[in-house]
């Protein structure tokens, strides 16, 4: 986290867990910011890769699943890198900024992406470096969140993955019912942008809120926990617009494109729920009625305001009627 961002947050009274914000004192507030308020959430949870030089595109263009040559600084992009046999090592939202392409993923998961990923460039002309420290982003999330951007002075993307720039700032629009937004830069302007933004309403907010509202808007996340677990299809990334199948080679790109003409994936992601507020982490093995062996995985999960946990979850199909439970938790519930 970049020290100067750090410094602002916890003058706000934000609540640190390594490199990113519990909350900031009122966790509860924060939920029920997320249910029908407008959120203003620190994202130092994640981090940037940064990628330049003259091969960025085409380099990027051979290991990723969307179509990086139509990546523009006013189209961002929610992108998959997967293994050679189709498994997706990495989800990752691409954004043009200063010259550079940078790649937005859960921070646990920077060094050990940017390591591996470093072992493909060879001799192309491209860096690629951690920007986690340098670049800062935040989320504004709610039905009044488009509103209160454009009586700051914003032009609010209208479109999902679309994005305006301002003074040095990106903002992005984000999958989702609830209209929810990435603003993206340098820290002197995003400090600016919070303090306007708290000063119109919106409630500053941590982790947990945010991750909620990303929950409900079915965008899943890969951690290492889930790392090379599942198929592009099995995550519903066709349906988010980030697989490309006219875009040419990469990365496992024959055996996405197979399960994708063929339609042989027996394994899809659901949301889900549970009369229970018990921390469920990504990885957690999910079980049937009458089964000893799991039959579906937990991606992500989030307690909301009501005490119930609510989840992303990718299960066999032929299960989907059954009844479905996790570790210590009587039943689980399928939310369609």
């Amino acid at each position: 986290m970049h020290a100067s961002w750090r410094t602002f947050l916890k003058r706000h009274g934000a609540h640190f867990s390594s490199e990113s914000v519990s909350d900031f004192g009122e966790p509860d507030v924060e939920l029920q910011a997320a249910e029908n308020g407008t959120l203003l959430a620190d994202l130092s949870s994640e981090g940037f890769i940064r990628v330049s030089g003259p091969d960025a595109r085409t380099f990027l263009q051979g290991q990723i699943s969307t179509n990086v040559q139509a990546l523009t600084p006013l189209a961002s992009q929610l992108t998959s890198w997967n293994n050679p046999k189709g498994r997706v090592v990495a989800l990752m939202r691409l954004c043009e900024q200063d010259d550079a392409i940078f790649m937005a993923l859960p921070r646990v998961f920077t060094l050990p992406v940017l390591k591996r990923l470093s072992m493909y460039v060879l001799r192309s002309k491209v860096a690629l470096t951690d920007a986690s420290d340098t670049l800062v982003h935040f989320g504004i999330a709610g039905s009044n969140a488009p509103g209160l951007l454009a009586s700051c002075g914003w032009p609010v993307p209208a479109h999902t993955n679309a994005a305006s720039i301002k003074n040095g700032v990106t903002l992005i629009r984000l999958h989702g019912l609830t209209p929810r937004f990435v603003l993206q830069g340098m820290p002197e302007e995003l400090m600016s942008l919070w303090d306007a933004f708290k000063k119109q309403g919106a409630y500053p907010s941590g982790e947990t809120a945010w991750t909620l509202l990303r929950i409900l808007a079915r965008e899943p996340v890969i951690y290492p926990e889930t790392s090379e677990h599942f198929v592009a299809q099995m995550l519903g990334l066709e349906e988010l617009g980030a697989i490309d199948f006219k875009k040419g080679c990469y990365i496992g790109q024959e055996v996405i494109a197979r399960a994708h003409y063929r339609g042989n994936v027996k394994r899809h992601l659901h949301s889900a729920s549970c009369q229970s507020s018990a921390t469920v982490p990504p990885g957690t093995s999910v079980y049937a009625s009458g089964t000893e062996q799991p039959v579906g995985e937990i991606l992500d999960a989030c307690r909301d305001l009501h005490g119930k946990t609510q989840m992303l979850m990718v299960i066999q199909d032929n299960y989907q009627s059954t009844t479905l439970s996790l570790p210590g938790v009587t039943e689980i519930y399928l939310m369609e």
